[in-house]
């Protein structure tokens, strides 16, 4: 059988010009590797959104990782002052892993 390791996802939604920003904020908190994965639409409390390529204003990036849970829980304390003033949205979830070393 395959051993898995628990870690920890987070996922970040945030206005694409933000990015640089949650970018560095996780390489301070110790955060060794992400991916950022564009965003077509969606719709919650303030309402609908979507892609404007014209303009790019609703533009939307979905920053992942999965790291161990103290780096976690760093990130998250960073990030904290950033939920209102940018509209942030963060996402916490344990999830189990297999090659370890990488996370």
């Amino acid at each position: 059988m395959t051993t898995t390791t628990q870690r920890v996802r987070i996922e970040v939604l945030v206005d694409k010009p933000l990015v640089r920003l949650v970018v560095a904020t996780a390489k301070k908190a110790g955060v060794s590797g992400h991916t950022l994965v564009r965003t077509l639409g969606g719709e919650g409390h303030g309402g609908a959104w979507h892609e404007d390529r014209v303009i790019g204003a609703d533009n939307k990036v979905l920053f992942l990782t999965v790291t161990k849970a103290d780096v976690a829980d760093a990130l998250i304390t960073a990030l904290e002052p950033l939920l209102d003033s940018h509209g942030l949205i963060v996402w916490r979830s344990p999830v189990e892993v297999i090659r370890s070393e990488t996370f």
